[in-house]
């Protein structure tokens, strides 16, 4: 019986990307030129940020850096990066890309819990009080 394969972490994934940019060169990666990429300070990888206690450069998770990525590659575009045709899955003519599920700028499990939550809250109407049983405001 064969297990799924582990889902890659933020800093993982940032590493990947960035080798995957420059050629699948590791050492390319380590003398990057370009400091204008919101992943050059976290291209090394070295496991940083795969953890939310972990130590966060310049007082960002790795998690924004990608989002920040995501963006640029959209154009600045939020709307664009939310509905992103680049998932791991995807199909010519989109290519697929590594750090597609924390486009969001979350962890996706997060997102999905967070999306369950709200599902389960009551809405209520303002002035509708559900603890009075004649529903009317105090």
């Amino acid at each position: 019986m064969s297990r799924a394969p582990r889902k890659l972490g933020p800093g993982e994934c940032i590493r990947k990307f960035c080798v995957e940019c420059m050629g699948g060169s590791y050492q390319q990666v380590a003398e990057c030129p370009d400091v204008a990429c919101p992943l050059h300070a976290r291209r090394l990888g070295d496991g940083a940020g795969d953890a939310p206690e972990d130590a966060m450069e310049g007082g960002k998770p790795p998690i924004r850096a990608i989002r920040r990525q995501c963006l640029v590659c959209c154009g600045g575009d939020r709307k664009l990066a939310r509905a992103c045709a680049a998932s791991p899955t995807s199909k010519a003519p989109f290519e697929p890309c590594i750090l597609w599920r924390f486009r969001l700028g979350s962890r996706p499990e997060l997102w999905e819990r967070k999306k369950r939550e709200a599902r389960r809250t009551l809405l209520t109407l303002p002035g509708l009080d559900l603890h009075n049983p004649n529903n009317t405001a105090k």
